[in-house]
């Protein structure tokens, strides 16, 4: 009896030592499924900002404001390698994650920016003071491109933006139901303001479009909160598309 009671003590200790090496050779990626599920979206990631693009304008500023006005050739050959030096870096820059519907936009604004300032360089080079001024304006109105592109017109409207990303992105795609109902609400609330947004000046002609399609898109959000409540994954699926393209319509309108 006490050999059995051995070999059973034994068995049992080898047992624990096989599933403790089992747990340390997990892999991370099992080991963290749930955990990647839970995390948190970044800020960065919602955030619609390229920080390379905010630094160009240190160039940007003293050629359009000093060396344009006031014909400083000097002035433009000098600032000439950091331009072609933050481009570099601008070059290289990732558009954060809700950025990413305007990935061609910003590609084909880069290309146009990058004809600037190898025509600036070129027109620096031979000492073509027309053609210097020529391309500083061309240089500052690619830069000025690139920043609609990436700069918000209705604070509102970017507000909703960010849930819906977390929405459509994040949450749909893993069929986090309660993720979900709380995105809906959180656009729910974000919605209002939206609906009062009054238009600056020089876009004042699309006042009636802009507020046509907000009420479209709030009608498309209520009817996806009301599928939340009783209908099938299929039919939710169906209404947060709905919605995205709601989204999209209205934000197509300052193309």
């Amino acid at each position: 009896m006490k050999i059995h009671k051995q070999v059973a003590v034994f068995v049992s200790i080898i047992g624990l030592i096989l599933f403790s090496l089992g747990c340390q050779n997990q892999s991370p990626e099992q080991g963290n499924d749930s955990q990647e599920k839970n995390q948190e979206i970044s800020q960065q990631e919602l955030t619609a900002s390229v920080p390379e693009l905010t630094e160009l304008h240190e160039v940007v500023y003293p050629l359009w404001h000093n060396a344009f006005p006031e014909k400083d050739y000097s002035l433009i050959k000098e600032l000439l390698p950091k331009v072609e030096s933050l481009y570099a870096e601008l070059e290289e820059a990732k558009l954060p994650g809700i950025l990413r519907d305007k990935q061609g936009a910003w590609n084909k604004g880069k290309q146009t920016l990058a004809s600037a300032v190898q025509s600036l360089k070129q027109a620096a080079e031979a000492d073509d003071k027309e053609a210097m001024l020529s391309q500083v304006e061309s240089f500052h109105a690619a830069y000025e491109r690139l920043v609609r592109i990436i700069r918000p017109l209705v604070p509102e409207l970017e507000a909703f933006h960010k849930e819906l990303y977390k929405l459509y992105h994040y949450y749909t795609p893993e069929y986090d139901l309660e993720k979900i109902k709380t995105a809906v609400q959180a656009m729910q609330d974000q919605i209002i303001p939206l609906k009062q947004v009054q238009l600056p000046e020089r876009l004042a002609e699309k006042q009636e479009e802009f507020e046509n399609s907000v009420s479209e898109l709030e009608q498309r959000l209520n009817e996806l909160n009301e599928k939340l409540k009783k209908e099938s994954k299929e039919k939710i699926l169906e209404a947060v598309d709905k919605v995205h393209t709601a989204y999209q319509n209205t934000e197509r309108i300052f193309d």
